[in-house]
């Protein structure tokens, strides 16, 4: 469940993503449309360009909150599509019919006073409005993107806090296995290994494979006052675990574990094992 504070923050950062990504598709458009215009032999094109792109960036921009704020009230999520599709698509309808009125009208405004002629859309409002809805259909479809993005990246900030904060106060290790939630206090946990975005955790129970890296793990059960060892750039063991290191040559050694595992120690950790 989301909060009034995580979705000010959502928002916030998204409007800036976008703000930012905003920026840079005016400048690139306007600029290129202005370099067309002059190879074409017209004279005083760049502030004209950038004017005609700045006048529907500006729109855009004014309509990221309005949208967001129905993003919020209809997610597109797995569990609400239905709902939320319907809505989406007459929210783009509108969305497009208020970007292309209101830059209509400041490019009909300010035209005269800045290049001395009157503005002329192409084909009248219907034919700047087909024009534009395509455009106007990815810039909104950009938009719930990124909100979706930004909220998925608070939620799992959101996570990670209360993770730490559970590993802190409770001494407890939380998992996130596939769509469960494991919880493990930190003194049942032997030993991880890394497996690609994984990392298997084992305890004298069994295993869990889970969504995180072996050294936010350590750094979980340093957190629970536990006393994790890291053996190699892949794996990891409790220290009252480990039974016997043995060296096998050149610097390596192997840690036998009270549960019978073995597993290798690479010569840059031996020393702290």
């Amino acid at each position: 469940m989301t909060t009034p504070d995580l979705e000010r923050r959502v928002l916030r950062f998204a409007f800036l993503f976008y703000l930012l990504g905003t920026l840079g598709f005016w400048l690139v458009n306007g600029l290129s449309a202005a370099e067309e215009w002059r190879r074409a032999g017209e004279s005083g094109v760049w502030v004209r360009a950038l004017m005609l792109e700045g006048t529907s960036n500006l729109v855009i921009l004014a309509l990221f909150v309005p949208i967001a704020l129905l993003e919020r009230r209809f997610p597109v999520s797995l569990e609400r599509w239905r709902t939320a599709l319907p809505v989406h698509a007459a929210g783009v309808l509108v969305f497009s019919l208020i970007h292309v009125s209101v830059m209509n009208g400041l490019r009909v405004a300010l035209w005269p006073p800045l290049f001395g002629f009157a503005y002329e859309s192409y084909g009248g409002f219907l034919g700047e409005f087909g024009y534009e809805f395509r455009k106007d259909m990815l810039s909104y479809a950009l938009m719930l993107a990124i909100l979706a993005m930004f909220r998925e990246l608070e939620d799992a900030r959101q996570r990670l806090k209360a993770t730490r904060e559970d590993a802190r106060t409770d001494h407890v290790i939380t998992l996130r296995c596939g769509g469960r939630e494991i919880r493990l206090p930190a003194r049942d946990i032997l030993s991880a290994s890394a497996a690609g975005n994984y990392v298997e955790v084992r305890t004298g129970a069994g295993a869990h494979l889970a969504r995180m890296t072996l050294t936010r793990l350590i750094s979980l059960l340093q957190s629970a006052g536990a006393d994790p060892v890291r053996l190699h750039r892949s794996h990891m063991a409790s220290r009252s675990a480990i039974r016997e290191l043995v060296p096998t040559g050149d610097g390596y050694a192997e840690a036998r574990l009270s549960d019978g595992q073995v597993l290798p120690v690479s010569r840059g950790y031996r020393s702290h094992v």
